[in-house]
Parts: structure tokens; sequence; C-alpha cells
């Protein structure tokens, strides 16, 4: 067994140096989210076609896509890893990243954050390790462990390290969902100063100022970075969506309608991400009542075409969302009792879709009933989990607004009111809490107190 050690002071099983600089490579790449990752990989394959870490990134980037056609790909490259570790020898590391990428694939995130966790008490500096835990943990709507895994590893890196800018965005994410806003702002800012084109940190940092309702400035600070993301991959359309939150906010509909064409939802949008940024953003449009025309009609059909996949009940929840609101019930339908029968199984996924998932459902299905009453009772109970299905406070909002919508039109004002004052103590300068309180006031017939609610709205638009 030859190794040969990264700029990171990893060392990995290969044929040859250059072998494990395509590897670093390839990381970097992925860091940066660029385009040129997979290209990259090849061309270490090209290499050494036999490195066992090439093989168990190759299965890494299959699981990333949450897809059926890309999970081929990853048990397929686990396949290859472990015959390669039985023929030879591997390292210690190396044999907990093949443990963790197995763990993974059976459906057990948490055997996996376990494994990786494992690497790196030894090895701090493994990027993927490092990654990974946090990607399986944001999938888990587990902030504080996001951000502890983070500070675990922090001591080792510093600004002579490759890729340090893209290890501060991923911690200035993680201290973000974990409302430490104002390190989160500072270590985020830096990311991008180090790297105006790290369009991770810029994300972390636009996910700050959207929590802080500092929606004009998110907007001007997206749109000024934009030139240098031409090489980002699909994730570019994510950061896109947040701009157009912003937008969204500030009452400029128009645009954000336009932006959405433009920017968020291109012919190149396919996976769940994409289709999970085109489901919220057109929902909060119509929300505020504008007519989004046939977009819902594409989301629909790329969310029928994988209502069988359950790889995230997060993006369970926006396939069944865009299928109701195409007014394709029967294919609803038919997902929810798919999801049922997945719920049965012994993985991760399938255990939040038993405790959370299906109630999303449940309520969506509810809503496009003319049920509001009963969304709110599928929803209100589990609103404190709502979490488990992962994602980001900003992309978890759409649920919330879900229940303060269908309690508004349910006259549940019990529950309406609980949960805007909730969010006004978290979110005080929230256009939208803002609003909504007003109509919940006027329901009540209070006028006086309606009319200063929406005063307070208006004056934040008008800012």
């Amino acid at each position: 067994m030859t190794t040969y050690t990264d700029g990171w002071g990893n060392d990995w099983t290969a044929a040859s140096a250059d072998a494990v600089a395509g590897l670093q490579k390839t990381i970097l790449n992925y860091l940066g989210m660029s385009v040129e990752t997979g290209d990259s990989l090849k061309d270490t394959f090209g290499l050494d076609p036999a490195m066992p870490m090439a093989h168990v990134l190759k299965g890494y980037f299959g699981k990333f896509f949450a897809a059926d056609k890309m999970e081929a790909m990853a048990v397929a490259a686990l396949a290859d890893a472990e015959r390669i570790a039985e023929e030879g020898s591997v390292t210690p590391q190396e044999a907990r990243h093949i443990d963790a990428l197995s763990a993974w694939i059976r459906g057990d995130m948490e055997a996996a954050i376990a494994a990786w966790e494992g690497i790196l008490l030894n090895h701090p500096l493994d990027v993927m390790a490092t990654k990974l835990v946090q990607y399986c943990q944001f999938y888990l709507g587990d902030g504080p462990a996001m951000r502890n895994s983070l500070a675990r590893v922090m001591f080792a890196w510093n600004e002579d390290l490759p890729g340090f800018g893209f290890i501060l965005g991923s911690y200035a994410f993680a201290l973000e969902e974990s409302g430490v806003y104002d390190k989160a702002e500072v270590i985020g800012r830096r990311s991008v100063e180090i790297n105006p084109a790290d369009a991770w940190g810029a994300h972390a940092t636009a996910h700050v100022l959207e929590m802080q309702c500092r929606s004009a400035e998110g907007e001007a600070f997206l749109a000024g970075l934009e030139p240098h993301w031409g090489k980002i991959h699909n994730f570019k359309h994510h950061a896109q969506w947040h701009r157009a939150l912003f937008m969204l906010d500030l009452g400029r509909y128009g645009d954000c309608l336009a932006h959405y064409d433009a920017k968020v939802w291109t012919e190149i949008a396919s996976d769940y991400l994409d289709i999970s940024n085109g489901v919220a953003l057109l929902w909060r449009l119509q929300e505020e009542g504008v007519d989004v025309g046939d977009r819902w009609r594409v989301l629909a059909d790329m969310s029928a075409a994988r209502t069988e996949e359950h790889k995230l009940a997060f993006a369970d929840a926006h396939f069944l969302a865009a299928l109701l609101n195409a007014g394709d019930r029967d294919k609803a339908e038919a997902m929810r009792k798919s999801m049922e029968r997945y719920s049965h199984k012994h993985e991760t996924q399938a255990r939040i879709t038993k405790e959370v998932g299906l109630a999303v459902a449940d309520a969506f299905l509810a809503i496009d009933a003319g049920k509001p009453g009963h969304a709110v009772d599928k929803l209100y109970p589990v609103r404190e989990r709502i979490r488990l299905l992962g994602g980001s406070h900003a992309q978890r909002d759409f649920f919330d607004r879900l229940l303060v919508r269908a309690a508004l039109s349910a006259g549940r004002h019990a529950e309406a009111r609980h949960v805007l004052s909730e969010r006004l103590e978290n979110r005080p300068d929230s256009r939208w809490n803002w609003s909504r309180l007003a109509n919940l006031e006027a329901s009540e017939s209070n006028a006086a107190a309606a009319a200063q609610a929406q005063a307070r709205a208006d004056a934040l638009m008008a800012a």
C-alpha cells in the first residue's frame, strides 16, 4: 500500500502523487460548487482508476442528488471501493469513509454521521467528512449539531490551508442555522472577501440578512456577487431564490416573478433543490395574490416522476405541493400512500416521514380540498418538529406560513395569534408577519389594531 499526502495532511492510497492532487482539485471544485467538479473526478480516475477515495467520492456525489437515477451510481461506487479494499489495503481513514458511504446508502444517516465524526477525531482537516456531517445534520434539522461539528475542527484551520474560505462559509451557515446571527455574518462576509465566487459563503450571509429582515441590503448584496457565479452549478439558482425572497418582501412582485423566470427557474433546472426553490417561491407569490400562470405545470411534471423515491422528506413535501398546485390531486393522493408505505422502513428519512412528513402531506391535501381547519389540526401539533424535515429556517418558513394561512382561512384565530406572536418575537421587522396580524385583527373586528398592524407592514415595505 502506497499513500500520498494531500494539502490538508490526509494520507490517501493512490498510484501517484498526481492522483492525490487530482482528488484535492476535485474536492476544491466541490467546495466551490463548480461545474467542473465532475470533469475533475474523471481526470482523477484517469490518473488512478483504483483509488479508493476517488470511488468513495463518486458515491458521495451520487448521494447528493437524492434521486433514484443517481443512487445506482452511488451503489456501484461503493461496490468498487469495497472490492478494492478487499483486494488490497486501505487506511483506517479510508475504511471509515467506505463505512460512512455504506451507511448512507442503507438510509442510516445517523450511522454515517458517526463514521464521519470518528474520522474527524484524528483527521480534523478531512474536508469531505466535515462537509458531509453538515449536509446530513442539515437534513435532520439539527442546527446546533451543525454548528458544533464545525466548531470542533475549526482549531485546525488557518488561512494558509487550501479551501479555508469555503470552510468559513460552512461555519457561517451553521452559525446562522443556530441563531448566532452576528458571528455568522462576520464569518460569512469574510468567506466572500477571500473568494467572491464562494456561493455558499454568500448564501450563508444572505440567510442572516433574510432572518433579520434586511431585504434591501440582502438583495443588493447578492446582486453585487452574481457576476462571480459563472462557474457555479445549479446552486446559483438557489442563491437567486434568496434574492427573489428579498424582492418579494420588498413588495416588488413583478420583479420577483420576472426574476423567477430568468434566474431561479431555467432550462437546466431539474433536481430536488430546483423544484423546492420553484414550489416555495410560486406559493409565496400566489399567497400575495400574484397570478403565476401555468408555471406550476413543469414543477408538477418533474415531481410526478419522483413520487416513489423518498430520498428526503423535505423534497417529498415540495413534490406533493407541486402536484396539488398544478391540479394533479390523484397523483398527490397516490404519493401520500407511497409515503405511508415508505414510513415503515428502517431508514432515517422514513422515521422523519412518519413523525412529520405525513402530517405535512395531509395538511397540503386538506387545504387543496377546501378544509383549512383540517390542515391546522395536522400542522399545529407537529409545528415544533417540522425542523426534522431538514432545510433551512428560510426554507421551512414555507410550512409556517402555510399554517398561518390555514388558521386564518379556517377562523382558527387562537392558533393564528399564537404563531404570529411567536414569529413577531423572532422577526419583529417582518412585513409579512405584520400584514397577517392585520388580517387577524380585522377578522376579529379590531379595527384600530388592524390599522396599526397594517401601518407597520406598510412602513416596513417603504423602508
